[in-house]
């Protein structure tokens, strides 16, 4: 992949890595009274797909920042997991999320201002993969990634982050179908990124 031409292009993405790293510092430190040491702290979080994402978002961003490659593929799977990330918190997490404190600032890191920010700098900067199957597959590894590492933990330690892969409450049979809804609703969301960004390329 070349490098995006622009350039605001390394520093947009160094200051959305340095937001999302820092953020993620930050929760890690917040929960140090009760997790008791850093590395349990961010083990913890890690449970959650969010910290995940924004995890990825600084690593990929501060990889681009340093100017180095990403594969394009890479980036629209990126930008479409920080889509999901904030349609479904906002849609049906955050009604049972009430953080107080220095939470909320760092809530709203991890669930708007980083994911928009990098669907923007997407959006602005990403280049076109040569093959849009391809770049649709990669999307839907997060997803059942994920799932996989959730469904694991959860068997150990009986903590589900999210009701939709609580394995103990829906039963296997329900748990597949909302996997493969999961995966399927990762590619519509890659589907109408690129339909936009195209849009956007067009008017250019």
């Amino acid at each position: 992949m070349d490098q995006p031409s622009s350039p605001f292009a390394r520093p947009a993405a160094a200051i959305i890595a340095i937001a999302a790293l820092g953020a993620l510092a930050l929760q890690t430190t917040l929960n140090l009274e009760r997790d008791g040491s850093p590395l349990v702290s961010a083990g913890l979080l890690l449970r959650l797909f969010t910290i995940w994402g924004n995890l990825a978002a600084g690593l990929v961003m501060g990889w681009i920042a340093l100017g180095r490659r990403a594969a394009p593929e890479i980036v629209h799977a990126l930008a479409t997991a920080m889509a999901i990330v904030g349609l479904v918190y906002w849609l049906l997490l955050a009604g049972m999320h009430h953080p107080e404190g220095l939470d909320r600032i760092t809530n709203q890191f991890h669930h708007t201002l980083v994911p928009l920010a990098t669907i923007l700098w997407w959006l602005a900067f990403g280049q076109h993969s040569a093959n849009a199957m391809r770049s649709i597959g990669v999307v839907m590894i997060a997803p059942v990634a994920y799932a996989v590492f959730a469904l694991a933990y959860g068997a150990a330690s009986g903590f589900y982050a999210y009701f939709f892969l609580d394995a103990g409450q829906l039963g296997w049979a329900q748990l597949a179908i909302n996997i493969v809804g999961l995966a399927v609703l990762f590619a519509l969301v890659g589907v109408l990124l690129l339909g936009v960004k195209r849009a956007i390329n067009a008017r250019v």
